[in-house]
């Protein structure tokens, strides 16, 4: 949403204001959203018309008779919720020095609550021990888009993280790769909007071509249903795919919480910059203040 001078002329300045459900419309059948609306200068966003969201419902009234609430103080920021976050380690390769390295600086996964590392073999970072699973962590690419096919894997990881329990006592859980710069304050500020929703399954969706593996961001209730529903889903596609889908771990979960799970999916596209979800230009400096992470950067000096 942007403020411009007004042109009676440009339909992307004409709304119409409905007083029963206090829905803002534009001409296109989208209405004004204020997804931080607990957050004073929050942003304001276009989403898909809900007469049921606090969020969209707008009061137009004379500013004399709103003069009081105008003059009062903004209410303080929600607290997000508490933050799960864990990543898969290749022993021996450049993502435990990555993670060694994020685990010194209290980065990343580690600068959430609570977080593990997984891997395949008995290995520590920074005197934490990893949870283990029984992979040769290997996979081909393919696909349609020629993407690593980690299906398999990461259904093992997730058994364990979730066999594990340690996610439960959490608002949400993020699944971060290692070669990922994940700024946890910033996913902080940005989930303070879905608050309201972190009690219900959901998910955050960071790109416009889909869910993206750099970064996983669920609620509690979603990993719930996705330990206790992956194996419908996998059934499901497998009919309608006749056979193997050949998708990575990513798209799987994207298209199962939509198409069997319904579990509810928001957009953030401030979650995820990389070349694969069309980036700015210049993205690679991560000079930008608004994305949570940058991804992929394979060394610690990068």
């Amino acid at each position: 949403v942007h403020l411009q001078n007004c042109d009676v002329h440009d339909f992307g300045q004409q709304w119409s204001y409905d007083r029963v459900t206090g829905l803002v419309k534009n001409w296109r059948g989208v209405c004004l959203d204020g997804a931080e609306r607990l957050i004073d200068g929050g942003a304001v966003y276009m989403r898909l018309c809900d007469a049921g969201s606090r969020n969209q419902q707008w009061q137009l009234a004379d500013r004399a008779a709103i003069a009081p609430e105008l003059n009062r103080q903004p209410p303080m920021a929600p607290f997000a919720g508490s933050l799960y976050c864990f990543a898969l380690m290749i022993p021996r390769s450049y993502e435990q020095a990555l993670l060694t390295m994020q685990a010194e600086s209290k980065l990343s996964v580690f600068a959430c609550d609570a977080y593990d590392v997984v891997s395949n073999e008995s290995v520590a970072i920074a005197g934490v021990p990893a949870l283990g699973i029984a992979s040769d962590l290997h996979c081909d690419k393919g696909g349609e888009f020629g993407t690593a096919l980690n299906l398999d894997i990461f259904l093992l990881v997730w058994q364990k993280v979730i066999a594990v329990g340690r996610y439960k006592a959490h608002d949400w859980t993020v699944k971060a790769d290692p070669d990922s710069v994940f700024i946890v304050d910033r996913l902080r500020d940005y989930l303070r909007m879905h608050r309201d929703e972190a009690s219900e399954p959901m998910y955050l969706n960071n790109c416009k071509y889909g869910l993206h593996g750099p970064i996983e961001v669920m609620s509690k209730s979603a990993v719930d249903a996705w330990g206790s529903g992956w194996e419908s889903c996998r059934a499901f596609f497998r009919t309608q795919c006749d056979g193997h889908c050949w998708w990575g771990e990513d798209m799987f979960v994207d298209q199962c919480f939509q198409k069997v799970l319904k579990v509810r999916r928001d957009n953030d596209f401030r979650l995820l910059v990389e070349d694969h979800c069309e980036p700015p230009t210049g993205w690679q400096a991560c000079s930008s203040s608004t994305y949570v992470v940058f991804h992929p950067f394979k060394t610690a000096e990068s």
